[in-house]
């Protein structure tokens, strides 16, 4: 919505080029991102995987477009058409510093197994998306920030496993309930980085993808989503044990049974 991001009466954010047509600026958008997010692909940011981490990736990524790259939002944001609201500014800092810390407390998910790894890193994930600490170009930047740290920890995302529509309704139910959906998809679709090696075109494969997964605006309805993120559930549920949990506050205590969104 129109805020003090936006050029006035419109909802295409103030950006260097100075595109106000609403297709143009996403067009270009979408090409100047994808050109930074390949430059990231082959020399990926050194950091902590902390907040100023996820902050120096938000920033590489936006440098072409906008003055605010790598600052947090000052305004009030949530999914378009959910009704649901992501972190209040006031409370990003404090939220993030719980986030990182715990991910830091737990050596950045190294050394895990598949199941633990894959419930860890779908906490952290539901986790980041409510905070969504930036005005725009958060999926994105999570999506480089995550692959770079699964791969630290020795895994591989194989994201040809992964519905884009079904991941980002997995990530939007995150913030209104859990993040088990995220997880489904997830465990399934783990590679070591052993594996991946020997799989020479899943490398290439990863910067084919990197547009088809980002910004997704299900375009099925939401019965649908629905439907194949409880089928990813229960065949999760039928392979594995429900993963130990990231933490005593963690929601990942168990795969329960709540009703999805049908947003």
């Amino acid at each position: 919505m129109p805020d003090r991001y936006t050029y006035p009466d419109s909802e295409v954010l103030v950006n260097l080029p100075g595109y106000r047509d609403p297709a143009a600026w996403h067009e270009a958008e979408t090409a100047l991102v994808q050109i930074r997010m390949a430059e990231l692909t082959d020399h990926p940011l050194p950091g902590d995987f902390g907040l100023d981490h996820l902050r120096a990736i938000h920033r590489h990524l936006t440098q072409d477009l906008y003055i605010w790259g790598g600052q947090l939002r000052d305004t009030d944001t949530g999914p378009a058409g959910t009704g649901l609201a992501h972190c209040r500014p006031e409370f990003i800092p404090a939220e993030a510093e719980r986030i990182f810390g715990r991910l830091a407390a737990e050596q950045r998910l190294t050394g895990l197994d598949r199941d633990a790894f894959a419930g860890r890193l779908s906490w952290v994930w539901g986790e980041t998306t409510a905070l969504h600490p930036f005005r725009d170009v958060n999926t994105r930047s999570q999506f480089v920030f995550f692959n770079d740290l699964a791969r630290q920890a020795g895994w591989v995302i194989d994201w040809r496993q992964i519905d884009p529509h079904v991941f980002a309704h997995a990530r939007t139910l995150a913030i209104a309930q859990d993040e088990r959906g995220i997880e489904a998809l997830l465990q399934p679709a783990l590679l070591t980085v052993a594996d991946a090696a020997r799989h020479d075109e899943l490398v290439d494969h990863m910067t084919e993808i990197r547009l088809e997964h980002l910004r997704p605006r299900p375009a099925r309805p939401v019965t649908e989503l629905d439907a194949d993120l409880r089928r990813a559930i229960e065949a999760r549920r039928s392979r594995l044990a429900p993963p130990e949990s990231f933490g005593q506050d963690s929601p990942v205590s168990g795969i329960r049974e709540p009703p999805l969104l049908g947003l």
